[in-house]
C-alpha cells in the first residue's frame, strides 16, 4: 500500500507541476496547501487528493487522511474570512449536489435555499470539516486493512462521504469566489480546484 501511494503521490506532485500550482508553503507535511492562481493570482485552497496518503501501516494512513481533512478545512477557513464580501449569496456548488446520507442530503437542501457571505461560508466549511474529520477520527477501530480510508459500518460510512462532498463543495465556492474577486464575476468560470466543474455544476470530487 505504502508503495502504490508513493506512486500516485509523484504523479499528483508532476500533474500540479505541469499546470504550474506551486504552494505557497514548501515545508509542509499535508499534500493540501494554499497557492495562488497561475491565471488571475487570486487565492485558492488545492483539491482534496483522491489517493491515500502514504504510511506504513493502515492506521498510520488513516491518521495522516483526517489531518489533511483538517488542514483543508483549515485554510478555507482562513481563506472565507480574507475575502471579506458582506452580501449574502448562494452556494452555487451544491446547487445539484446529492449525497449518500438522508441526514445530510437534508442540510444539502437547505444550503441551497440560503445565501451566505464570505465569513459565514467560512464558518460553514470548518464546521462540516471538523465534523468530517471527528466523523473519520472516531471509527479507526472499523477501518479495513486493505482499504484504510474506508470502515465496515456502511451506513457511518455513508456520513463520512457525505461530509466529504459537502466539504469539498464548501471548498470550491471559496475558491470560485477569490477568483471572482480577482477578476470580477464571469459565468462559466473554471479553476483547477474544481477539477474543471464551473459553480452550477455542483459536482463533488
Amino acid at each position: 500500500m505504502a508503495s502504490e501511494t508513493k506512486n500516485r503521490e509523484t504523479w499528483t506532485e508532476q500533474e500540479d507541476s505541469a499546470r504550474n500550482v506551486v504552494p505557497l508553503n514548501q515545508l509542509r507535511l499535508s499534500r493540501v496547501f494554499r497557492f495562488n492562481d497561475p491565471q488571475t493570482g487570486a487565492p485558492q485552497i488545492s483539491d482534496f487528493p483522491d489517493s491515500n496518503p502514504t504510511g506504513d501501516t493502515p492506521l498510520e494512513i488513516r491518521m495522516k487522511h483526517f489531518t489533511e481533512i483538517e488542514n483543508f478545512s483549515f485554510l478555507a477557513h482562513v481563506l472565507g474570512h480574507e475575502l471579506g464580501g458582506t452580501t449574502p449569496r448562494p452556494i452555487r456548488t451544491v446547487a445539484v449536489l446529492q449525497v449518500p446520507d438522508d441526514e445530510f442530503q437534508s442540510f444539502v437542501n437547505t444550503a441551497r435555499t440560503v445565501g451566505l457571505t464570505d465569513e459565514e461560508l467560512a464558518d460553514s466549511v470548518l464546521d462540516v470539516g471538523i465534523n468530517w474529520e471527528h466523523f473519520v477520527a472516531s471509527n479507526d477501530n472499523l477501518l479495513i486493512p486493505e482499504h484504510p480510508l474506508k470502515i465496515t459500518d456502511v451506513q457511518m460510512q455513508e456520513k463520512i462521504d457525505s461530509l466529504d462532498f459537502i466539504t469539498e463543495a464548501f471548498v470550491r465556492e471559496i475558491n470560485f469566489r477569490s477568483i471572482e474577486k480577482a477578476t470580477g464575476p464571469q459565468p462559466g468560470t473554471k479553476t483547477r480546484k474544481s477539477h474543471g466543474a464551473t459553480p452550477d455544476s455542483g459536482q463533488a470530487s
